[in-house]
């Protein structure tokens, strides 16, 4: 009789602790990702997601009416401090859920919890795992679906059973109305189960199991519902069958890819396959471990033959979600938080490789001795999990995350009342936007729109029923429609506030009109009613508060934060330093403005990395970033502004002025005349040097 409840039963039937293996990866899994949860909304779609689910609208392509409806849910349990706080508990669970049926899987062609609990662990303490399973997002919905097919398809490969394949055909359905890159992981599980069935199933058998895969897709048909409601975040026009049908199959977004290209786009032409698939397969070996890819590499040589079969289907199916998907993939690779997008999509993979992971654990296992066995598997199945939270909580602990809510709070605290505010600084804070305003009710007065939206009938239209004290111009945003000036001109009675940046495009404000920035946002006011310096410096100053962005500078560099963090130090926060030089200028080189525009472009360099000629000190963690050369150019003014009064000042001009010419585009039009100053400053210094040499020698 077996002794040890870590070893595998040996009877038929598995003993009760064996049975016991997946629940207990749920609920170790569980506990981990709940005490490390997002408090508050966090980067990407988690924002938008859960606005438009929880305001009875429809979510962005494909719709996700699954997730949607079981936001709603879990909204409403009496649970947490906020209702993003119960969405985020909907990807804990689930994905918690996911790592309980990998262990199953493994379980069930191995007979050896072990292997199955140390599988579990490996996926679900792999980076991207965690972190998609503390905020509120439809991955891990998609990977329980995953493990759920697995683990229907591993029963009818044993039994042979209708039950389990009308199952997996129902189960298959409705992951379709969550995620569709489900289909390259469903659709061979079920054209297996179908032919391996086939002589119990009958004729009758498969079109009665294609009926349970069709009635799987049903909850599409709510959003043909909430496409028809009043709610404040809503994507699309689903109220007929052709509306539904472009917004199901991502027509928009071009179907068979992930996005259109264009120049002012993150999609591309070529050129993304062999990147993407190195980001799913290569950086796997980090994700899992290592443990992981190697273990599930010696499973095929290593594995008896039934449990081979089973890993030869694995890795057909593994290959042909990831060279499916890699083919598809159109997203490019060049930027840092481009690669955490992808990441989620390697949730999949990283599921797959983990139950391979197991089949190759367990054979490792079983050649050792019992003896050694007793001893070695308790500490082996801590020691994955342990190694793994150690290796991974700096990447995917969301516990004090709260980045994007304290950006939009801090904006939207500074803006006057019933103000227009226009975000056009991405998905991720629009997202946010959505969801604190429309949600927890973040300023009922101010009317929110985003720039990308606007460009867009649905959109527009939608506005024009809900928000019918605001003028929005007829036709839509974007050329050759209409421009934020006819928008200022038509709400002459209520301020306009942008969070981000307008394109370039629409620069038709600047007749009448002048932007200033201060805080996070920047104003469109009347060119009269510019303030004065003192005016914005103060403004400027409660503005901004206590708001820090120094949080978001240290998370990864590949994540929604860090993105985020870049736009307000890079962008933001120059912007302000640009408004205090022009007010210095407009003073008469006054230095007050000068000043503040050093302070805070010293800071931007500060928390870039620092620069040790300029003897600026870096902040305690900060990785070094691009400033790009407008920093330099900047601070270069400011320097050269604050030397008219300080000679101590012009060195630092000097270096500053190198760093631009160092960057600067070709064509810049401030380059010629910052590469004349150095020019003129080498022969000066050259003359003093010869100068010095000629001079007689004094005797004493």
């Amino acid at each position: 009789m077996n002794d040890n409840p870590l070893l595998p039963a040996s009877s038929d039937q598995p003993a009760t602790w064996a049975r016991l293996a997946p629940f207990l990866a749920f609920f170790f899994l569980a506990a981990l990702y709940i005490a490390t949860l997002y408090p508050s909304v966090a980067g990407g779609d988690s924002g938008e997601l859960t606005a438009a689910a929880l305001t009875g609208g429809v979510p962005h392509p494909s719709g996700y009416p699954l997730f949607a409806l079981l936001a709603r849910l879990f909204a409403a349990l009496p649970l947490g401090h906020s209702p993003i706080w119960r969405v985020n508990l909907l990807s804990a669970v689930s994905m918690a859920a996911a790592a309980g049926m990998v262990c199953a899987v493994v379980q069930s062609w191995t007979r050896n919890p072990a292997a199955g609990l140390m599988a579990a662990a490996l996926f679900g303490t792999s980076p991207v795992v965690w972190l998609n399973a503390t905020s509120a997002e439809v991955f891990g919905l998609n990977a329980m679906f995953v493990g759920l097919a697995f683990l229907l398809w591993s029963r009818v490969e044993r039994t042979l059973f209708r039950r389990e394949v009308f199952a997996l055909l129902f189960a298959s359905g409705l992951a379709m109305c969550n995620h569709h890159t489900f289909v390259f992981v469903g659709a061979p599980l079920v054209l297996r189960s179908l032919w391996i069935a086939r002589r119990n199933l009958g004729a009758s058998g498969v079109a009665l199991a294609l009926g349970f895969g069709l009635s799987g897709l049903l909850p599409y048909l709510y959003l043909m519902l909430a496409s028809a409601s009043a709610a404040a975040v809503s994507w699309g026009d689903e109220t007929s069958i052709g509306g539904l049908c472009a917004h199901v199959l991502r027509l928009n977004y071009g179907t068979f890819s992930m996005g259109r290209t264009g120049p002012q786009t993150v999609f591309v032409a070529q050129d993304t396959f062999l990147p993407t698939l190195w980001h799913m397969w290569g950086r796997a070996f980090p994700r899992l471990l290592w443990i992981g890819p190697l273990s599930a590499l010696a499973g095929l040589y290593l594995n008896s033959r039934p449990t081979r079969k089973a890993a030869s289907i694995l890795l057909l199916v593994l290959c042909f979600y990831t060279l499916s998907f890699c083919a598809l993939s159109n997203l490019s690779t060049s930027m840092p938080h481009l690669l955490g997008v992808l990441g989620r999509f390697c949730i999949e993979s990283d599921l797959l490789v983990a139950i391979a992971s197991g089949l190759g654990l367990a054979a490792v296992l079983q050649r050792l001795a019992a003896r050694s066995r007793r001893r070695l598997l308790p500490v082996a199945i801590g020691a994955v999990f342990t190694i793994g939270v150690a290796v991974h909580a700096g990447q995917a602990n969301g516990r004090n995350n709260t980045v994007f809510r304290d950006f939009v709070t801090t904006a939207f605290a500074s803006l006057p009342r019933n103000a227009i505010v226009i975000t056009a600084m991405g998905d991720d804070v629009a997202g946010s936007v959505f969801y604190l305003h429309e949600v927890e009710k973040l300023r009922a007065d101010i009317t929110h729109l985003d720039a990308d939206y606007l460009a867009k009938p649905w959109y527009t239209a939608r506005k024009r029923r809900l928000a019918r004290d605001v003028y929005l111009p007829k036709g839509d945003y974007g050329r050759p429609g209409w421009n934020i000036k006819q928008l200022l001109d038509g709400n002459p009675d209520r301020p306009l506030i942008i969070i981000g940046h307008l394109d370039d495009w629409d620069q038709g404000w600047k007749d009448g009109y002048k932007l200033v920035a201060y805080g996070l946002v920047h104003s469109l006011v009347r060119a009269s009613e510019f303030p004065t310096y003192q005016e914005w410096a103060e403004r400027d100053r409660q503005a901004i508060g206590a708001y820090d962005v120094t949080p978001a500078l240290r998370a990864p560099e590949a994540s929604w934060e860090m993105a985020l963090a870049r736009r307000v130090l890079l962008d933001t926060q120059v912007g302000r330093a640009h408004i205090a030089l022009l007010y210095a200028h407009q003073l008469g080189d006054a230095p007050d403005p000068a000043r503040t525009a050093l302070r805070l472009l010293e800071d931007v360099v500060a928390k870039s990395g620092g620069d040790e000629e300029l003897g600026i000190a870096a902040w305690p963690g900060m990785r070094k970033l691009d400033t790009g050369p407008g920093v330099w150019r900047n601070l270069g003014l400011a320097y050269q502004l604050l030397s008219h009064g300080d000679d101590t000042y012009t060195p630092r001009f000097a270096v500053a002025c190198q760093r631009f010419v160092a960057q600067a585009d070709p064509n810049d039009p401030d380059l010629p005349a910052a590469r004349k100053y150095l020019d003129e400053a080498r022969a000066a210094q050259l003359d003093t040097i010869l100068k010095q040499r000629r001079a007689p020698i004094k005797s004493d």
